[in-house]
């Protein structure tokens, strides 16, 4: 089915034209479609216009489909004026004929709320969503010694225009970040099957389109915002590189936002807050300070990786088979674990392992002010600390826990959480910035704890991080512990048979 020439008459350039044309097919058809969960039509539709195939033969693909009206689309393309208000005027299509459909329609003096299944999507009457950009890639150079980093934005109207579409889904149920970004990846699964695309385009409906490729990337480690650039922490580079060309304080404004959403209140009297995002299968680990704290605002993201077993940490040469077994069969004893070290070298993905080696029927609870822990099968449940780790612990004392996992132990609050968790009899794990034993030490006589904690009945285990290696540096055992060798040799040999995939499952049985 050819469109004339005359039909497409508006003072546009064709690509934006269809693009309009393809997004207005999604809202006013797929969205309304009852078939939209296991249809191809509109993927493909959807991977025409990503690769820039936006031409006439969009306007026949879309001719296949017998939910569309294409009298109704060209109107809606006509009549929507200027870029800014397309999506508004078609969504209020989508209500004329929604009427009919299953959807259901709230009116408020605010705008419009159209309730589906898992979502909803929110017209609002005063203002419009800004449009946010978008990079796709990004490419390292080095000039006169220095490592710079050169975003790859991306200029595509349909997905200028999905970006907008996404930014205004909500959760039908409690609104909270994770709800948030969990019906934003539903909604975006209608239209498109490329899991980093879809990953992509939340970061942008949340402002952070342009780190999008950053964050995903497996080889950046940290994300640095100052008040005038955008660093990263590389691993191939084994440094810092720059980012030339993103506005740092407009990202940081927008992650202050996301703070709040998640609950953490970052101001004038509390400048420093945490909180993690989870986008796909990337954790982020969001640092925000400002104004008295730093100048400007100031964010450090840590990209976590998926976690990695015990196995693939000796694979990676970060704990020798030897150290892994020791310290398994004293995990597996019940002895408390400290793991220490400087930033980045290794503690939290040391703890996440040590925490895959555990019996999986064993009851834990988790404790921190970022969600950095493991997703187990287990009876288990995740407290997420913003006023203090020492009340969630006595509160935890009550629900009957055999271990407890403190996340970062920075402030004495933190080591009074510990010392209540041990005189509980619960197995206490956790992490904590330092270069060695004597630096804890000099932290406990700091907050005068150094009489209540006594190390010697601690694993202390140490971090170090020699340029993108990160690896245990020592460990040291209680006295009490004094395991045989048949008994270490056992789980070596367990560890050598067990099979990667099931690493989760098969650990449980076989040190059992």
């Amino acid at each position: 089915m050819k469109i004339p020439e005359s039909l497409l008459g508006i003072p546009e350039g064709r690509e934006v034209i269809l693009t309009k044309l393809v997004i207005a097919h999604q809202i006013l058809s797929c969205i309304r479609c009852p078939l939209i969960n296991r249809c191809e039509f509109t993927k493909k539709l959807s991977n025409m216009a990503m690769e820039g195939k936006i031409d006439i033969d969009a306007i026949e693909t879309l001719s296949t489909c017998e939910f569309t009206n294409l009298k109704s689309l060209l109107n809606a393309v006509r009549n929507s004026g200027s870029n800014e208000g397309f999506i508004s005027r078609v969504l209020n299509l989508l209500i004329k004929y929604g009427t009919k459909s299953h959807l259901r329609i709230e009116s408020f003096k605010e705008g419009l709320i159209i309730t589906m299944d898992g979502f909803s999507l929110v017209i609002d009457n005063v203002k419009s969503v800004s449009r946010q950009s978008m990079a796709s890639s990004f490419n390292t150079m080095v000039k006169d010694g220095e490592c710079l980093i050169e975003l790859h934005k991306i200029n595509n109207d349909y997905l200028n225009y999905l970006v907008e579409l996404v930014s205004r889904v909500v959760p039908n149920n409690e609104y909270s970040l994770s709800s948030l970004l969990s019906s934003r990846e539903i909604f975006l699964s209608m239209l498109i099957d490329d899991s980093t695309l879809k990953s992509s385009l939340v970061l942008a409906s949340l402002g952070l389109g342009d780190l999008a490729p950053l964050i995903l990337s497996q080889e950046v480690e940290d994300i640095f915002i100052t008040q005038d650039s955008v660093y990263i922490n590389h691993s191939m580079y084994g440094g810092v590189c720059r980012v030339i060309n993103a506005d740092a304080q407009a990202i940081a404004r927008q992650f202050l936002k996301i703070a709040n959403i998640s609950g953490v209140r970052v101001s004038v009297d509390n400048p420093s807050g945490k909180f993690s995002i989870m986008v796909g299968n990337k954790r982020l680990r969001v640092s925000v300070d400002r104004w008295p704290l730093v100048e400007g605002l100031s964010v450090h993201v840590r990209l976590h990786k998926k976690p990695f077993t015990i196995n693939e940490l000796i694979d990676l040469g970060s704990i020798s088979i030897e150290e892994a077994g020791e310290l398994i069969l004293a995990l597996r004893h019940g002895l408390n674990i400290l793991i220490m070290g400087p930033p980045s070298s290794g503690k939290t993905t040391l703890l996440n392992a040590l925490d895959m080696a555990l019996p999986l029927n064993l009851r834990r609870i988790y404790i921190d002010e970022t969600d950095e822990s493991l997703e187990l099968p287990t009876s288990s449940v995740k407290v997420k600390s913003i006023i203090g780790k020492t009340e969630e612990v006595l509160k935890s004392l009550h629900r009957g826990y055999g271990v407890l996992i403190i996340g970062e132990l920075r402030e004495r609050d933190h080591f009074e959480a510990l010392i209540h968790g041990v005189n509980a009899g619960l197995q206490v794990l956790g992490t904590t910035h330092a270069d060695g034993v004597e630096s804890l030490m000099n932290r406990l006589r700091a907050f005068s704890l150094n009489e209540l904690i006594d190390l010697g009945k601690f694993v202390l285990v140490t971090m170090e991080r020699t340029n993108s290696m990160r690896r245990v540096k020592s460990i040291i055992y209680p006295k009490s512990f004094n395991p045989g060798r048949w008994e270490i040799n056992a789980v070596i040999n367990a560890l050598m048979r067990v099979a990667m995939p099931l690493i989760t499952i098969i650990l449980s049985i076989q040190f059992n």
